[in-house]
């Protein structure tokens, strides 16, 4: 039988490089012999072996995005993943200003991330490391959950409420902790830079990569304040769950991704995988 294969995971704010840190670790670990697979739910939505997982997973990405903007008016999204799609919704909310939503629709959707890593972990990481296939996350859930939690206190009005939010983290984390990697990467860096860098790549911010959900603030600002808040969080996880911390510099993929090697090289998990047989 196969050895059983390592789960890592990125986590970092949007912007700072996780998409392309992971593409080329899994080059790497690839020239080394290694089986790969490269994981995020959203490429799920097409690729997960089982349909009934599929559909699942379309469905909270729709059902979660829809519960974000869940006060703000205009006619509903779709609830269908394919007419939801086709009819470009995510785009048109990372895009539009929004001045009325509510907060328990993102605090809703912050347990529907949850939901989804656990499909993703029993469905998909776990098969593929039973097969000693190595799986790389490009973006930790615990993310969008946090994201959207602070969407929900950003938009709270009462004591009440914001102790509810605060409640959820605290759960959220534990919860969260319980599906922990093997490997888990802090992909991090200036605000500025990861702006610079997802404008570079997109063109454009998406619907939860600012605090236009909350506040209607648009750009720069609003990606700053949403970033700051949750850059902090995810390098307090980080130094409470021993994980790696990659500081990206705006030298280059390939220096960048350099660092990130010399680093997994001293980890006692995935040192192994990089090393000359």
């Amino acid at each position: 039988m196969a050895d059983t294969g390592l789960y890592i995971a990125m986590l970092g704010i949007d912007g700072t490089g996780k998409t392309t840190m992971t593409k080329m670790l899994a080059r790497e670990l690839a020239a080394h012999g290694h089986d790969v697979k490269q994981l995020s739910w959203r490429k799920e939505l097409d690729q997960a072996p089982r349909p009934n997982t599929r559909e699942s997973l379309r469905q909270l990405w729709v059902e979660s995005l829809r519960l974000v903007h869940l006060g703000v008016d205009g006619p509903a999204a779709p609830a269908s993943y394919d007419e939801f799609h086709a009819e470009g919704w995510e785009k048109s909310y990372g895009s539009a200003t929004h001045t009325t939503n509510v907060p328990a629709g993102p605090l809703a959707a912050a347990w529907l991330e949850w939901v989804g890593q656990i499909l993703l972990r029993h469905e998909i990481v776990e098969p593929h490391r039973a097969r000693g296939t190595h799986v790389i996350d490009e973006s930790f859930s615990l993310k969008m959950a946090f994201k959207e939690l602070l969407i929900a206190e950003r938009l709270s009005t009462g004591a009440a409420f914001s102790a509810e939010v605060g409640r959820a983290r605290e759960l959220l984390v534990e919860l969260f902790r319980s599906c922990d990697p093997d490997v888990g990467v802090l992909v991090t860096g200036p605000i500025e830079q990861a702006y610079r860098w997802r404008m570079n790549q997109e063109g454009s911010l998406g619907s939860l990569e600012d605090m236009g959900a909350a506040t209607g603030d648009r750009g720069l600002e609003g990606f700053r304040e949403l970033q700051s808040a949750c850059d902090t969080f995810f390098r307090e996880c980080a130094e409470k769950w021993g994980w790696i911390v990659l500081e990206m510099e705006d030298t280059g993929a390939e220096a960048n991704f350099a660092k990130l090697r010399s680093q997994l090289l001293e980890h006692p998990a995935a040192g192994r995988l990089l090393k000359p047989a």
